[in-house]
């Protein structure tokens, strides 16, 4: 029977855990749910294994990490992560790709990285949540703090009558603020713009001093590149000082098995590579090429752009993002990452030109495309219109504008879609990018034993001889990163011998170094393109053993996998 789940709405922690339970107990040939540790807040930070149980242990095959949700407000991540681990497990045995995936590969899904900032994302109103150590309005301590002052739900901006503001209402639409020019004079009225809040604490009727939340950033707070919080905001007490990014780290070194890796996020409608302090003359080109050779795949999948964390998605590339997840698996642990922005609400406007980070003054023009998609397609949800308030301190303001959780920051659930093409923007959008998954994840390194032979030699004696091949289109050692930090250990055949049988040539367990894939045959060989690596190789041995005994042969290396084969001596 197929575990059925509903994948418009969004769930809360209760839900999202009973899915992963029933998905555990609906499959349990193919999956494992074990709880790698507690949030602040005590909810289980869950991690699913898939993989097919009669062909191998989990932790002998080559390895796809996947999490989610390590932001707070990006739920959409967390439903991506459950539905690729739904469609692999539904799909076993009538799709031959995800059958193939689950016979010779593993899949660990940490879904919901974030549960406690999750929670609070999903059921108050907010703006920002961080990792669940603040509930809203705890978040700032002083100064200009967000808050749902008029009790509608949400926490939207203000806007405050001033001469010397930088925003007016725009000709076009009473709804749509637009910047001021520079220059512009006698134009007004002019407006300053703030977040939805009150002021804590002494005010002295002119200062408005804004705080940075404590929000936290769990995607700061990796060991890699890490800095103090007065240097990289978000970054936490200490590298790894957060229990979630701890209980992600541990699990992440003590599976070296993982041969690739895929976070999710959402801003933006974009697959993001390494590297992200540094510009793309500092990668190998190999690694390098291998990133954007599969991100094209993911591009074809998703219709999403690859680009470089560093040079096309830093605001200030002289303040580059440091304490990472995807720094540090790549430049440390040299696995190929890719961190994806799902869902980028200017695309399914129509932009032109849409902002890959969206924090930006869009033109009238593109305002105006964007609330045309609210009320064709959220039925007017995404917008708030201004209405009149008496703030405690500013005096008369108004309060409106853009909603946030279900416009920019994820497409909307069914139950706010008012069109149906806004139905499918959910689904969509997870759909193609576990489909890319899948296709990254089965670009792992594969060690296969080609061909075991005994070859009998008289008075007892016989010549072993094993043919150890890679099968996969990544190189056994990954990346040029991890080869010369040396976090993928080499291929090694090693055999076992029955009782009373001994080598007389040859080690039991042989180094036969790395194994290369596809990646680097991109054509056919030329002696102006890169040289070929050898992608099988043979080992050796002379052994003693009784007649009709049999000798097994383990091939295996650190990111790809173990083969195990049996040869009967006759």
């Amino acid at each position: 029977m197929t575990y059925s789940i509903d994948f418009s709405e969004y769930f809360l922690y209760d839900d999202f855990t009973r899915h992963l339970q029933g998905l555990t107990a609906a499959y349990p040939a193919l999956a494992d749910l074990q709880s790698l540790g507690k949030s602040w807040r005590g909810r289980d930070v869950w991690c699913i294994t898939l993989t097919n149980s009669a062909t191998g242990a989990h932790d002998t095959k080559p390895a796809f990490y996947i999490d989610a949700h390590i932001h707070a407000e990006e739920v959409t991540t967390s439903h991506t992560a459950l539905y690729t681990a739904w469609y692999l497990l539904t799909r076993y045995g009538s799709d031959a790709e995800v059958t193939w995936l689950l016979d010779n590969l593993t899949f660990y899904i940490l879904p919901r990285l974030n549960p406690d900032g999750a929670e609070i994302s999903l059921t108050t109103a907010h703006h920002w949540c961080g990792n669940g150590r603040y509930l809203p309005g705890e978040e700032q301590t002083a100064g200009l703090c967000q808050q749902d002052i008029n009790g509608d739900g949400l926490i939207v901006q203000m806007r405050v009558p001033d001469p010397a503001g930088e925003w007016r209402v725009s000709p076009d639409d009473p709804r749509l603020m637009i910047l001021r020019q520079p220059g512009e004079v006698g134009g007004g009225p002019y407006y300053r713009l703030f977040r939805e809040g009150a002021i804590k604490g002494a005010w002295d009727g002119v200062t408005i001093d804004i705080q940075k939340p404590r929000d936290g950033n769990l995607n700061r707070n990796f060991p890699a590149g890490w800095w103090a919080e007065f240097r990289q905001y978000g970054a936490g007490d200490l590298p790894l000082s957060e229990p979630e990014a701890l209980a992600c780290a541990q699990f992440i070194l003590s599976h070296p098995n993982i041969a690739g890796m895929q976070c999710y996020h959402t801003h933006g409608g974009l697959h993001l590579r390494p590297s992200l302090i540094a510009p793309d003359s500092t990668l190998p080109r190999a690694d390098l090429a291998l990133f954007k050779t599969i991100g094209a795949v993911g591009t074809a999948l998703t219709g999403y752009p690859v680009i470089s964390v560093y040079e096309e998605f830093t605001i200030d590339p002289d303040n580059p993002r440091t304490g990472s997840l995807m720094q540090w698996s790549y430049d440390e642990l040299g696995i190929i990452t890719f961190s994806t922005e799902l869902w980028n609400p200017e695309l399914a406007a129509g932009l032109q030109d849409p902002a890959k980070y969206q924090i930006r003054a869009r033109s009238t023009e593109d305002e105006l495309k964007l609330l045309r998609y609210n009320d064709e397609h959220l039925g007017g949800k995404g917008f708030v219109n201004w209405q009149p308030f008496d703030h405690p301190q500013f005096g008369k303001v108004e309060i409106g504008g853009w909603t946030h959780m279900y416009t920019f920051r994820n497409p909307p659930p069914a139950s706010m879609a008012t069109s149906e093409k806004a139905r499918h923007f959910l689904p969509e959008t997870i759909h193609a990018n576990c489909l890319f998954t899948l296709r990254h994840a089965a670009c792992s390194p594969l060690v296969r034993i080609n061909s075991l032979r005994a070859e009998a030699l008289g008075a007892g004696l016989y010549k072993i001889t094993a043919v150890v091949a890679n099968h996969g289109y990544l190189p056994t050692h990954m990346t040029a990163r991890a080869l010369k930090y040396g976090t993928a250990g080499a291929v090694t055949a090693a055999l076992e011998l029955p009782a009373g049988a001994e080598i007389v040539m040859g080690q039991a367990v042989q180094d036969l170094g790395h194994l290369a894939g596809r990646d680097e045959r991109s054509a056919t060989w030329s002696p102006w393109l890169r040289d070929w690596n050898q992608t099988r190789c043979k080992a050796e041995w002379i052994v003693r053993a009784p007649q009709d005994s049999t000798i097994a042969l383990t091939a295996s290396a650190q990111r790809a996998g173990s083969h195990r084969q049996e040869v009967t001596l006759s």
